[in-house]
């Protein structure tokens, strides 16, 4: 009889039972910048090692002189830039300080969008750092150099303040608030505080006093200047790495798309003799090379270096399919005689007969091989990936992490949290949405759209600037739409407090929007993560990066899915905003449940053939609280139902295989 304490799987048998290891979703990162899992990805040096030493050599020039210069990475889409860009963070990390800027919701807004994830990022420690790179930056600056007088200088925020004055009478913007901020960094009671005027936060006075600064910086001159602090005062610093990824999916205030604005950014920072910044712009080949006569000449001249992406060759393809497949080879003994079983060489010179690949379209071949191996499946043409399927799975995945990893509404702008709700209300095909409904200011902070509910047209205002200042001019904005648009519903979007009754601004929000049909509404921190979700997946489908299966996702297609697998049904925001049904108009579910189930069937759905042990496994990673037994519950009602089977029921639980049906 055998013991099966000792035996060991054969390959074949290890493969029915893991996860696919070239699938797109069960193993996505997330976001390759701030996510650490990052480094446990298999890595195949050689590839872009020559744009990797290039960058390098670049960047050495800038710590050198602190001329700031700029590198253009090009490359088709699924040639590894985003992964590029990682890779340089992870290897450079301790020669430099690295922020990554989001795509801009408008070109209105791009000095403070940029300022704002500078600082978001500077705020992130590097790989074995304890302390974050802003502070690091701050301490490296020639006025800590000499310890005695740093320690002097930590004790008295005026003496602090005069020596950095001192130190640079001429070319800062905003000079005793910028460095009386600097001064509280080094305070742990006001570190988060400081951060939020430095990322451009429209703080109440209340706040102010705290910092002990008198202004805010609320406009685009003024981020564009404390942009420029940064490189002014650290001319014996670090240099600071501007990547600007997703190039291409970057927009006009009209909502057209617009890849000048990135440009005419790089060209001021030139322009105006901005220290120490080694700026890299991401974007696709075609698409610069589409929309490069729309740039100016003095843009392209600001390009200092241009770094192509190539294809990779058979041999580092054979590299990146063997680093992929290691894992499950190294469960198997004695080890395969090929780096590459069950796949082979042969297979990638018959699909690459030129010898050259694209690393996306490699990994998706090597997917469906794979695949077609484990289902026993001959005709590669018959392997088809189920999209909605995959789809499902990688929106639980990406709306979890971001769930996590959001604390406050306030970590992002008016602007961007008013641009992401009006692409999810394109997304689900909300009637005549458009953009700008205010004037003024707070324009970028709006739009209107037919709401589901009698046809009524709806302006929405997202304003989460905690300044009551301010909020009296939202207001007002509010006050004269409505005098107008007589017959539109006006809905605020806003968690921060409204003020209490002496304040102007709460006076006129009490006359607008406690008075029928006029409506205050209070997003939460769940409805922001939907949002959030959709505009990261809409933003890689733009920039050709959404890969499900075997094969790119469109934006026309994402929001296709979006709308026909419910995903934002969930989302109270929507229903309040009857952008979605109200919940009374859809089908009632056991949600919790329900919710396991679904998980359950997608990843076997996905996987076509998964081990009982692994399929448990990568719930529990998804849905860290739910127990084991509730799992096993789930499992057993779709095996009654006979959504899925067990090829092997009467085997040890560790070696059981589910076949989706």
């Amino acid at each position: 009889m055998k013991d099966r304490g000792t035996t060991v799987a054969t390959l074949a048998e290890i493969i029915q039972r893991e996860v696919n290891p070239f699938d797109p979703v069960t193993l996505k990162t997330g976001n390759f910048w701030t996510d650490d899992k990052q480094k446990d990805i298999p890595t195949v040096t050689s590839i872009h090692q020559e744009a990797i030493q290039e960058t390098e050599n670049f960047l050495h020039t800038v710590a050198k002189d602190h001329h700031t210069r700029t590198l253009l990475l090009m490359g088709d889409s699924g040639c590894g830039k985003s992964y590029l860009l990682a890779r340089l963070k992870q290897n450079f990390n301790h020669q430099a300080f690295f922020a990554y800027i989001d795509p801009c919701p408008s070109s209105d807004c791009i000095w403070r969008h940029t300022l704002r994830y500078t600082v978001d990022s500077l705020m992130h420690a590097p790989a074995g750092e304890k302390e974050s790179q802003l502070l690091m930056w701050l301490k490296n600056l020639a006025n800590f150099r000499d310890r005695s007088l740093m320690k002097q200088l930590l004790g008295a925020k005026g003496l602090f303040v005069l020596n950095f004055r001192s130190s640079y009478p001429t070319g800062i913007f905003q000079p005793k608030d910028f460095f009386t901020v600097l001064y509280q960094l080094t305070k742990p009671e006001f570190y988060f505080l400081a951060c939020d005027w430095l990322r451009g936060e429209n703080l109440d006075e209340k706040d102010l006093k705290k910092l002990g600064v008198s202004t805010v910086i609320d406009s685009e001159e003024s981020a564009r200047g404390i942009l420029g602090n940064f490189g002014r005062i650290a001319e014996y610093n670090k240099p600071i790495v501007l990547c600007f990824d997703q190039v291409e999916t970057y927009r006009h205030s009209d909502g057209s798309f617009d890849i000048s604005s990135v440009f005419n950014i790089n060209t001021t920072l030139h322009n105006s003799n901005f220290k120490n910044f080694l700026v890299i712009i991401s974007i696709i080949r075609n698409q610069f090379i589409e929309q490069k006569d729309n740039l100016h000449q003095s843009e392209l001249a600001r390009l200092d270096k241009t770094v192509t992406l190539k294809q990779i060759d058979i041999n580092q393809a054979e590299a990146l399919w063997s680093s992929r497949l290691a894992y499950l080879h190294s469960q198997v003994k004695p080890q395969p005689k090929s780096q590459l079983e069950p796949l082979s060489k042969e297979q990638l010179q018959q699909h690459y007969p030129g010898g050259k690949a694209n690393i996306r379209d490699s990994l998706a071949l090597a997917s469906k091989l794979f695949l077609a191996y484990k289902t026993g499946q001959k005709d590669l043409g018959k392997v088809e990936e189920n999209i909605p399927a995959s789809f499902y799975l990688l929106w639980q995945q990406e709306f979890q992490k971001i769930r996590n990893e959001l604390s406050r509404i306030r970590q992002f702008s008016s602007q961007e949290l008013i641009d992401m709700l009006q692409q999810v209300a394109i997304a689900l095909q909300t009637n005549q949405v458009k953009n700008r409904f205010l004037s003024g200011k707070y324009a970028s902070y709006s739009f209107s759209y037919k709401s589901l509910e009698k046809n009524k047209l709806v302006g929405v205002l997202w304003c989460e600037e905690p300044s009551l200042k301010s909020f009296v001019f939202a207001m007002k904005a509010c006050d004269k739409a409505k005098k107008i648009h007589r017959n539109c519903n006006l809905i605020l979007l806003r968690a921060e407090t409204v003020g209490s009754s002496p304040n102007k601004g709460y006076q006129l929000y009490k006359k607008i929007f406690r008075r029928s049909p006029h409506r205050h509404l209070q997003p939460s921190l769940e409805d922001v993560s939907y949002l959030k979700t959709y505009q990261k997946l809409a933003n890689e489908a733009i920039a050709g990066d959404l890969v499900l299966g075997f094969q790119t996702v469109t934006l026309l297609q994402l929001q296709s899915l979006v709308c026909h697998s419910q995903v934002l049904a969930e989302c109270n925001l929507l229903r309040e905003l009857a952008i979605i049904p109200s919940k009374n108009d859809t089908a009632t579910k056991e949600p919790d449940q329900s919710k396991l189930k679904e998980l359950l069937l997608n990843l076997a759905k996905v996987h076509k053939i998964i081990g009982k042990r692994k399929l448990i496994d990568q719930v529990s990673h998804q849905l860290a609280n739910t127990e084991l037994e509730e799992i096993e519950q789930a499992l057993a009602q779709l095996y009654t139902e006979k959504q899925i089977a067990i090829v092997n029921p009467n085997a040890p639980t560790e070696e059981q295989i589910i076949m989706c049906k």
